[in-house]
C-alpha cells in the first residue's frame, strides 16, 4: 500500500492526510479462508460504485482516479475501466493479478473520492470470487462500514442463494466486519465486472 500512497501523492502533488478503510484492508488476508474453507477463488475483478454527479468537481475527481490507475499500471499488472450503469452509478472496475493489488487500488480510489468531498455518494465496493461457474461477491457497504455476501443464482428471476451466503458469513465472521442483519444484504443485480 505504501506504493499506492506515494503514487497518489506524486499525482495530486499534495500531502493531505490519507484515510484507509480497515475493513476493506482486512480482505487481504481473509480471502485465504475463502479459498481453503469454501474453495472460492478470486477472479481478480473488483469495483467501486459511486452515484454520479454532474459537476466539474466530480469530473475532475474521475480524471484523478483514472490518472492514478493509469500510473499504477506501470508497476502493477492491473487494468481498469469506467462504466455508467442504467441507474446513473459510476463503476470503476479493476482487474488485477492479486487480491492485495485489488484491495490497495480500491482503498486508494476511496481515499481520492473522500478527499474530493464525494464520500457521501459512495455506495459499495465489490470483490468477485467464483467456484466453478458460480459467481460469489463480497460487497462492502460504505454506509454500514461492513461486508456482506451476495450469491446471485438467476439475475433474470432475481434469485440468490441464501445458504451459500450464510456459509460465507460463517467462515469469515471473525476475519471481516460483517453485517449481521441479513435485511441489510442488498442485492446488486447486473454488477458490471
Amino acid at each position: 500500500m505504501g506504493f499506492f500512497r506515494r503514487l497518489r501523492k506524486g499525482i495530486s502533488g499534495g500531502d493531505k492526510p490519507k484515510t484507509d478503510t480497515e475493513a476493506i484492508n482486512s480482505l487481504s488476508s481473509a480471502y485465504i479462508t475463502l479459498e481453503t474453507k469454501l474453495g472460492l477463488n478470486t477472479t481478480g475483478r473488483s469495483a467501486v460504485c459511486i452515484k454520479k454527479v454532474n459537476t466539474s468537481q466530480f469530473n475532475e475527481m474521475k480524471q484523478e482516479i483514472e490518472d492514478f490507475l493509469a500510473a499504477a499500471k506501470a508497476d502493477f499488472d492491473l487494468s481498469f475501466r469506467t462504466v455508467i450503469d442504467p441507474y446513473d452509478y459510476m463503476w470503476i472496475v479493476i482487474l488485477s493479478e492479486t487480491i492485495e493489488d485489488s484491495v490497495a487500488a480500491i482503498t486508494s480510489i476511496g481515499d481520492i473520492i473522500d478527499e474530493k468531498g464525494f464520500s457521501d455518494k459512495l455506495l459499495a465496493s465489490v470483490f468477485d470470487f467464483n467456484h466453478g461457474n458460480i459467481a460469489y461477491y463480497l460487497i462492502y457497504n460504505y454506509r454500514l462500514d461492513k461486508f456482506y455476501p451476495f450469491v446471485p443464482v438467476s439475475e433474470q428471476q432475481k434469485r440468490r442463494d441464501h445458504n451459500e451466503e450464510m456459509k460465507i458469513m460463517s467462515v469469515l465472521v471473525d476475519e471481516l466486519p460483517f453485517e449481521k442483519n441479513v435485511c441489510n444484504w442488498y442485492p446488486i443485480w447486473y454488477i458490471p465486472i
